[in-house]
């Protein structure tokens, strides 16, 4: 119990800091979808984003509409796209992205939200009988 408790204490609680460099998913919005990078905090709640490579032109978004990720690059504060753009090219920003749990999950979203009527029932029919099996293996279990 003392070695869980003193991991606890010099665990940190948050390893991912709005701060700037930082890359971002937008989830809501106009830009949905795509990937900016943080050039500044305007308030609280609200920062200065900028996406060159990803078409997200330099724009004030709320916090609440963007995940922050663990892929971070080396700016100054308020500094031009175009140091942007070299950066995030230099440190392989998208394709860090795209073998990151965030991408993958954003895309079974999209996909799931892209199924036509058969596949949505194709889709129920299989989760109908992956459950059957499970349950049918608990009670196998129980039993025993």
């Amino acid at each position: 119990y003392n070695e869980y408790k003193s991991y606890l204490s010099t665990r940190m609680l948050y390893q991912r800091y709005i701060e700037v460099g930082r890359v971002c998913y937008i989830r809501l919005g106009d830009y949905a979808g795509k990937l900016c990078v943080i050039v500044d905090l305007v308030d609280q709640k609200h920062l200065l984003v900028d996406g060159p490579t990803t078409g997200v032109p330099r724009t004030v978004v709320r916090i609440n509409q963007v995940s922050i990720t663990d892929i971070k690059i080396d700016i100054p504060r308020g500094c031009k796209s175009k140091k942007v753009r070299v950066e995030s090219e230099k440190a392989e920003v998208t394709s860090k992205f795209q073998n990151s749990g965030l991408f993958k999950k954003a895309e079974a979203k999209r996909s799931k939200a892209a199924m036509d009527d058969f596949g949505r029932f194709k889709a129920r029919v299989a989760k109908v009988s992956r459950n059957r099996k499970i349950r049918s293996t608990v009670r196998k279990l129980k039993k025993s």
